[in-house]
């Protein structure tokens, strides 16, 4: 049962660590030094926290954080450069908690603490990200309340009972493990299309090179293993970033790929985007589905839903696209209706635009 307990309280201190490590130090060597808990026995390398040396530096960088941490971008600033430290610090609390062991079993220890503080880490840094697309700065403030007090509740719960302590945080821990990628795909995206309204303020697009594009070769890969070898034949492609996708549970929100129409198969819509490394395919039945552009602050939208409101897809284009979404909801509708022009017919269509544009 203490071995079991020590592994907790270890666990705790890594995860905790990944929130906010200077309070963690902080507390733990407040607690020690005026004799709230004793360690003495239980946890002897960690008397070292309750140095007045190590609680004033505690305090110093903890100072610093309180403030850092509820001013937006600032506090995205401050956990990228802890992206290292934190879970530094995080493994080193876990090893000195163990107390001596074999270096090895140090080494294995270190980079377990390690990868759970960088887990917690990225939950809360990807978490700011997605706040700071707020405009507001009241939402900064809470989370970092909610951090704070999350780490000190934490710290009270490991010294009353460990083992409820480990318990709570292998539940953070998963539900981290679970959204934190989701954070990121939606910061991605937020970036994307703020950074690509700032670029067309200074160098307008060039709209008339997007609607043909053609695809990579890991999208016809993508696209041509679904379809099981059969032949393809894509008339027109588009970059476009997924947003909503309501009852659509192959697509992946806020993930990057392109809209992909193919004359052998009227009335559907391929999707292939990218994931990690990967590629994948979704295919869209237009039959019965309302088809509209909608302007937004930082994109214009391809709407793409039905009148009962059971389903919903979201393409967006950055902000500044307005023509071309509107190209894009035509040949849509088009293709929802069989009407879509064979591929001879495409070509002198894209020839006579080509034709048109040198002229003017």
């Amino acid at each position: 049962m203490e071995i079991l307990e020590t592994l907790a309280v270890a666990l705790g201190f890594a995860t905790l660590a990944g929130l906010n490590l200077y309070l963690v130090v902080l507390v733990t060597g407040l607690a020690i030094n005026q004799g709230w808990v004793d360690v003495s026995s239980t946890y002897p390398d960690l008397l070292a926290l309750g140095d007045p040396a190590v609680i004033t530096a505690a305090g110093v960088f903890f100072c610093l954080e309180f403030f850092s941490d509820k001013v937006p971008w600032v506090d995205s600033l401050w956990d990228s450069v802890h992206t290292l430290i934190r879970p530094v610090g995080g493994g080193l609390l876990a090893i000195h908690t163990l107390g001596p062991t074999d270096p090895a079993f140090d080494v294995i220890i270190g980079m377990l603490a390690g990868g759970t503080t960088l887990v917690a880490h990225g939950f809360k840094s990807g978490t700011r990200l997605a706040i700071n697309a707020s405009p507001e700065p009241f939402s900064n403030v809470s989370a970092s309340v909610a951090e704070d007090v999350a780490v000190l509740g934490g710290l009270a719960i490991l010294a009353t009972n460990p083992i409820l302590g480990a318990v709570l945080c292998l539940g953070f821990l998963a539900i981290a493990t679970w959204l934190t990628p989701k954070f990121y795909r939606r910061m991605k995206a937020f970036v994307w299309l703020v950074a690509n309204k700032t670029f067309a303020l200074f160098s307008p697009p060039k709209e008339e090179h997007l609607l043909h594009a053609g695809l990579t070769s890991g999208e016809h890969k993508a696209l041509n293993s679904v379809l099981y070898g059969c032949e393809t034949d894509p008339t027109w492609s588009v970059k476009v970033l997924l947003g909503k996708a309501k009852s659509y549970p192959g697509f992946i929100p806020h993930t990057f790929g392109r809209l992909v129409a193919d004359s052998h198969m009227p009335g559907k819509l391929h999707f292939v985007g990218r994931r990690m490394w990967r590629h994948y395919h979704a295919l869209i039945a237009l039959d019965g589905m309302e088809i509209t552009h909608e302007k937004r602050l930082f994109s214009d939208d391809i709407v793409l839903y039905d009148l009962a409101g059971t389903s919903k897809l979201v393409f967006r284009l950055p902000s500044g696209h307005g023509d071309m979404a509107k190209r894009i909801v035509s040949e849509l509708i088009t293709l929802r209706d069989g009407d879509m022009p064979l591929p001879s017919d495409r070509k002198m269509i894209a020839q006579t635009e080509s034709e048109l544009q040198s002229v003017a």
